[in-house]
């Protein structure tokens, strides 16, 4: 239930800022921020960050590239039954492969750090991404002319 929601949040939090992508977000700068609040809300040495963050990035990467995917197949919505439900069962298949890459990856993790400091590296993530998920919602939006 914990994973679900974690996902679920996740998620959430890269559609909010992906929407935000007409000239606000910044990728990079994103990226960044969250590496340094995992730092310090996991309390991580730079030994562990330098063995964690190729992983963690590498992670994210494959599941960045199912998400848009994802996103590409809502773009233009079916006319038929059929095709909606050939649509539903792609997103489905999607979200389950991005699944399999977060364990996959959260395996990778504990060859490389103890599993107690991969719990407290996922539960930092997941502030962050609540977080960065409250500050979007607080932003004005631009005008749309």
């Amino acid at each position: 239930m914990k994973v679900r929601l974690l996902t679920l949040t996740a998620m959430l939090a890269i559609s909010v800022l992906a929407g935000m992508a007409q000239g606000r977000f910044n990728p990079s700068k994103f990226k960044a921020e969250m590496h340094n609040y995992i730092i310090q809300e996991a309390k991580l040495t730079k030994s562990e960050a330098d063995k964690f963050f190729p992983l963690f990035d590498e992670m994210k990467r494959k599941q960045h590239e199912l998400h848009r995917e994802k996103h590409q197949l809502m773009k233009t919505p079916p006319k038929s039954d059929a095709a909606c439900k050939s649509v539903i069962l792609k997103r489905d298949n999607l979200e389950i492969e991005m699944k399999k890459i977060e364990r996959e990856y959260h395996q990778k993790f504990q060859t490389v750090l103890p599993a107690t400091r991969v719990y407290d590296i996922l539960e930092a993530e997941r502030r962050f991404h609540r977080t960065a998920l409250k500050k979007a919602a607080n932003r004005p939006r631009p005008s749309k002319r």
